[in-house]
């Protein structure tokens, strides 16, 4: 059957049994001394139940979740773990007082042994668990240690899960025990020590078994609990404050010498705030230190200070009554037990009066312990789930703040974002074909010039020279002069100064973002030199200049080529270079501009590599703007989709636990 079937089948018998219980069973108690659970009980162990479970299975589902909040999964497990207190029948009464106030005498008689050291000094520095010993088994001391100082309360915390049935023994981890046999001397030496050596023992608590009084019925454990004013043991240890979570009743004992006071106050405002449902009851312990006076003064004087401390307590929003606070003289009754003064009837007197009060407790608190301890689990879930709910919304508040944070990180680099691809485009780089094709022609005018002064005729090779030398001077101006108007490397000086700049502003940013900016080295990229310009190979030599035969001596001058052949050729070189001139209507493309010409190859290649400079310089920026944006973001929240998810999750579990609050 599957696990929630099964429970549900559990949690329907239950409630079927309550209603049994409602209708036919009064509460009692067997001839074993056995007590039998009641309607009342029942219904509330139902309620218990159905808490408990739907605390699991919210346990179940969100505690894998909560892995990067170890605060809320702490809280969670606790809370998972107080829910659970209803399965055992352990009921936890604390004993707890000033120092002085007779509290370990008053465990003594509970205990009906001696197991708490009683001294005109403070003797009692850590806590007590004592309990009646099992059928068959002898009575004995149980000390539990721990090397690791800093993690007792939480050990200590698991004792109790272990004594509550919560927990196994074996399950307790870096904590080892040792048994010694009860007697005084073990007390004195494994109980009792100065407080020196309080605060450097590795001992968090001891577990003594005793015969037991009427109180000590079996699964009630009393636990002795250190004064709350001591020198060091007092309520400012963190183990008070655990142990008193997990009380089912407090017995608060004072004393005519040792009254309520400030930290009395602050450990009923400490015992509210983590366990306000649970019973209180008063013992006033009365010292005979003003016997001198009046019988009527003496009384009405601890009348007093016992309603005073009953007032504290109400204050505190506890519910106490009148018939469950006592004033006895727990010395007396001490002396009486022992009947180191037989015949003495004040101290009988004291020693009936102590049964009495045994009795009330007893029928009122110890009988009606299973209502008590149920509805003490019950509202000591209810505080924790308050708690777990405060841890989540802390947690839920942290991280609204890391949310706004890395929103605003964000937002500043996105301000900076878009100038990246400024970076990366540039203006394709063009030729001012107009002077370049002026440049043509001027040389052509240059040599032409020098040809009509030199009237003689050319033969093939030095007309083929002529113009061959003109178009190699074309080549050079012309590539000195597209080079200068190129200027690549300050097309490249200047992207990187941008770069410089863009690196600037990413850094400021970081520092607006306050954090550290990354590390950077921006270089200078190398510019390759543009090759020469080739005009060459747009003019056909061979057709341009005929060959022509050169007839010697007289006839020289009517052989080969004229000066004003040489002159065509070269106006017919500069035009297939620079095109027609300026108004021509033919308007013929030179060699110099047309497509897969002498400049538009290279002017391609100058693009090319101003393209590669620049995304280059782009590129570098662009990864240090993400770098440092993603460090940044990274620092605040390391995973940002785990990070919404897991809140998330937190919300949904508050949600679930303030259902769960509601229905207690």
């Amino acid at each position: 059957m599957p696990y929630h079937k099964k429970n549900l089948n559990c949690v329907f018998v239950t409630f079927i049994n309550a209603l049994f219980y409602l209708i036919l069973a009064p509460p009692m108690e067997n001839e074993q001394n056995q007590f039998v659970m009641t309607s009342e009980d029942n219904l509330l162990l139902n309620k218990c139940a159905i808490v408990s479970r739907k605390i699991s299975l919210i346990a179940e589902q969100y505690k894998p979740k909560t892995g990067n909040c170890p605060v809320v999964t702490a809280q969670l497990s606790k809370t998972e773990n107080r829910s659970k207190e209803y399965e055992n029948g352990s009921f936890i009464v604390l004993v707890v007082g000033p120092v002085k106030s007779g509290k370990s005498t008053l465990v003594n008689l509970i205990a009906n042994a001696y197991v708490s050291p009683t001294h005109f000094l403070e003797c009692t520095v850590r806590p007590s668990i004592i309990s009646q010993r099992r059928e068959g088994e002898e009575c004995k001391i149980t000390v539990f240690t721990s090397e690791d100082a800093s993690n007792h309360t939480e050990q200590i915390d698991a004792i109790i899960d272990c004594i509550r049935g919560i927990e196994k023994e074996e399950e307790l981890v870096g904590i080892s025990k040792s048994e010694y046999a009860l007697t005084p001397e073990n007390i004195k030496n494994k109980v009792e020590l100065n407080l020196d050596e309080s605060l450097t023992s590795s001992t968090l608590v001891t577990s003594i078994t005793t015969p037991g009084g009427k109180l000590m019925k079996q699964d009630v454990f009393i636990i002795d609990m250190p004064g709350f004013d001591g020198e060091h043991a007092n309520i400012d240890n963190p183990v008070y404050d655990t142990i008193a979570q997990r009380a089912d009743l407090i017995i608060f004992v004072q004393s005519s010498n040792s009254a309520i006071s400030k930290v009395s106050w602050q450990f009923l405002k400490m015992l509210s705030d983590n366990n306000k449902d649970v019973p209180v009851c008063l013992i006033h312990n009365v010292f005979d230190s003003s016997w001198w006076r009046p019988e009527e003064e003496r009384a009405a004087a601890v009348a007093i200070q016992k309603g005073i401390a009953i007032k504290e307590i109400r204050k505190q929003g506890f519910h106490i009554d009148e018939d469950q606070c006592f004033c006895i003289n727990l010395g007396k009754v001490e002396d009486g037990r022992k009947q180191a003064y037989q015949e003495t009837p004040a101290l009988q007197r004291e020693v009936d009066e102590y049964e009495r009060i045994e009795d009330i407790l007893y029928n009122r608190v110890i009988n009606c312990r299973d209502a008590m301890r149920l509805s003490v689990c019950l509202g000591r879930t209810r505080q924790q789930i308050e708690k777990c709910i405060n841890v989540i919304d802390i947690e839920l508040a942290n991280r609204a703040q890391l949310t706004e944070r890395y929103q605003s990180v964000v937002s500043e680099f996105a301000k900076t974002e878009t100038s990246d691809d400024d970076l990366s485009r540039h203006q394709p780089l063009t030729a001012d074909y107009a002077s370049l094709k002026q440049l043509i022609r001027n040389e052509a005018k240059s040599r032409i010039m020098l040809v009509e002064t030199d009237n003689n005729h050319k033969s093939n090779s030095e007309a083929r020279r002529i113009v061959t030398n003109f178009v190699e001077d074309c080549e050079k101006s012309i590539t000195a002069s597209f080079g200068r108007s190129l200027s690549l490397s300050n097309i490249e000086e200047g992207l990187f100064l941008e770069c410089k700049k863009r690196i600037g502003e990413i850094r400021e940013t970081a520092i607006r973002c306050q954090s550290q900016p990354l590390p950077i080295t921006v270089n200078r990229l190398p510019i390759k030199e543009m090759p020469d310009i080739s005009l060459a190979s747009g003019i056909d030599f061979e057709l341009l200049i005929p060959r022509k035969p050169m007839y010697p001596l007289l006839f020289a001058r009517f052989g080969g080529h004229s000066a004003e052949d040489v002159v065509g050729y070269i106006n017919k070189a500069a035009e297939r270079l620079a095109g027609s001139q300026p108004g021509d209507a033919q308007n013929l493309e030179g060699y110099l501009e047309k497509e897969g010409g002498a400049l538009q190859p290279l002017l391609d290649q100058a693009n090319q590599l101003m393209e590669e400079v620049s995304q280059t310089y782009a590129t570098l920026c662009k990864e240090y703007w993400k770098q440092s944006r993603n460090t940044i973001l990274a620092s605040i929240i390391a995973d940002k989709a785990a990070f919404d998810a897991e809140t998330e999750q937190l919300k949904q579990l508050r949600q679930e636990l303030t259902k769960t609050k509601d229905i207690i």
